[in-house]
């Protein structure tokens, strides 16, 4: 937009220097940057500051870049996510409070300004990039400093810009991101480019980025816990039993078999807690899940294995048939109880989850009933006072899985 002056004078005096500045600021109000346009004519070719004098105000440039209908949805969405959001600006004062206005972003107490910063030593600089939300004619190198003193407090910074003076904060940042619209340097500089110019899609990749560590931090739990109570059960059992608890090929076919269904854990649906707010790698955690539920499943299968050796007391076939079953089908199983912090009625499985668990648990226990079964992996029927032994250790191992993770995630947060 184009706003000329009516009067083109060389001279201004306070007054109409006043009035222009008043101008100014009504247009910035409404949301306007300005750019002032003056003329000045010179007879000579070298031309210095100096000359910047004197010159005729023709008139301003306005440029209105209002922000997107779903700015204020989606900026909500963000705080409802736990992101504390930021305003980093190079405009006005007065624009940058219009725009925060204009997408119900509420300021803490005022707007500060690069002016302020520049008087701030070091460690109030940092306090004040903790307090404050909104800053206004920020430098390159102030944005800079902001998002560095934020990342050292310990936050996990995502900085979202699209010019030349981004560029900076875009590589201090944990996660530059930027537009395709942006400049050159600024998509060079950025870790992700958003080919759609929008708050949504940033909320909605932060929303599918915790759907994801939700998941991973499923399959870590579930095959950690599996795998240490497998191995501490396998080297318990061999002090008392004269044989192989299992062969070499059936804990290569039970590790293929049980980890066939949590191929579909990425399709698992997430509590909303875990949406909630950012979550970190917490290795403490995985360390005493691995015990709590490792030492768990050791006891439910030295109850089948001391059932099996000193009360039914079969032979070696039929002890690894039934242990085999057992183990794959009690990794199958517990998945449902741990995969969510609620009873589990009250936190649905995907139905990915579901289908591949139903038919593993169904191979478990047909392959051992099948001639390749019996010829590959030394498989021997099972009797049916077995299979309703094992149907028992399954249902107390699941219960027991159920209150355990109840006691577990009420002193370790996940």
């Amino acid at each position: 937009m184009l706003y000329f002056c009516e009067d083109k004078n060389d001279t201004v005096d306070l007054a109409e220097m006043s009035s222009i500045r008043d101008q100014i600021s009504t247009f910035e109000k409404e949301g306007f940057r300005v750019i002032a346009v003056a003329e000045k004519h010179i007879q000579k070719n070298e031309i210095t500051i100096n000359d910047e004098t004197g010159l005729t105000l023709l008139g301003f440039l306005l440029f209105l870049d209002p922000p997107k209908e779903t700015a204020k949805k989606s900026l909500k969405t963000l705080q409802r996510l736990g992101v504390a959001v930021k305003v980093i600006s190079g405009d006005s004062p007065t624009v940058t409070k219009k725009i925060c206005h204009d997408v119900g972003l509420s300021i803490i107490e005022r707007v500060i300004t690069g002016t302020e910063l520049e008087s701030l030593n070091e460690s109030e600089f940092a306090e004040c990039s903790l307090k404050y939300n909104v800053f206004a004619r920020v430098a390159p190198e102030q944005k800079f400093k902001i998002v560095e003193s934020l990342t050292r407090e310990g936050h996990i910074v995502g900085f979202l810009g699209d010019g030349i003076n981004d560029a900076p904060a875009l590589r201090a940042a944990d996660v530059g991101i930027s537009v395709d619209t942006a400049t050159g340097i600024a998509k060079e500089t950025a870790d992700i480019i958003l080919l759609d110019k929008s708050l949504r899609v940033l909320a909605h990749g932060i929303v599918e980025g915790r759907k994801t560590f939700g998941n991973i931090t499923k399959y870590i739990l579930n095959t950690t816990s599996a795998n240490y109570g497998n191995m501490f059960t396998v080297a318990l059992s061999s002090l008392f039993l004269g044989f192989i608890p299992l062969l070499p090929s059936q804990i290569l076919l039970n590790n293929f078999i049980s980890d066939f269904p949590l191929l579909t854990i990425s399709t698992d649906n997430v509590d909303q807690e875990l949406l909630k707010r950012p979550r970190r790698w917490n290795i403490s955690l995985i360390r005493n899940f691995m015990i709590y539920f490792g030492a768990m499943s050791s006891f439910f299968d030295l109850v089948l294995i001391l059932s099996l050796t000193y009360l039914i007391k079969v032979g070696p076939g039929l002890f690894r048939t039934s242990w085999f079953v057992l183990s794959a089908l009690s990794e199958i199983v517990v998945t449902f109880a741990i995969r969510t912090k609620l009873p589990v009625f009250k936190s649905k499985p995907s139905k990915w989850l579901v289908i591949t668990s139903i038919a593993a648990g169904i191979g478990v226990v047909a392959i051992t009933y099948t001639s390749v079964g019996t010829f590959l992996f030394e498989f021997v029927r099972m009797p049916s006072p077995i299979l309703a032994l094992m149907a028992g250790v399954l249902m107390m191992y699941f219960i027991t899985a159920e209150v355990v993770k109840r006691y577990f995630f009420r002193h370790f947060e996940i």
